[in-house]
């Protein structure tokens, strides 16, 4: 299964009845995607290969929430919400990691 489809495979199975459930599978979401691309980083990668690695995560997220948006119902609406709140936006509002991807 893809980074995407898990994503919104969380995002299906999650109750989000309560604005602290859905603040905590934000959390759940973004812990993923960063599991994710660490996974693919290894020591001696180049500059080069990190921000590719991390463009297809931000992609993917923009790919989870598009699919999201589909479905209808509650899964548009969080896909809407992780849509204007995306995995770049969060993880990039840290001032070293923005400097970081920067650097790239």
């Amino acid at each position: 299964m893809f980074l995407d489809d898990e994503l919104l495979e969380m995002c299906k199975n999650a109750d989000c009845s309560e604005i602290e459930n859905i603040q905590q599978l934000n959390v759940d979401l973004c812990s993923k995607c960063e599991t994710y691309y660490k996974a693919k980083i290894y020591p001696n990668i180049s500059k080069k290969e990190v921000k590719a690695v991390l463009d297809k995560t931000f992609n993917l997220w923009d790919s989870f929430t598009r699919m999201a948006i589909k479905e209808g119902g509650r899964m548009k609406l969080l896909g809407e919400l992780f849509q204007s709140h995306t995995f770049k936006k969060q993880l990039l509002s840290n001032d070293e990691m923005a400097r970081i991807y920067g650097s790239l």
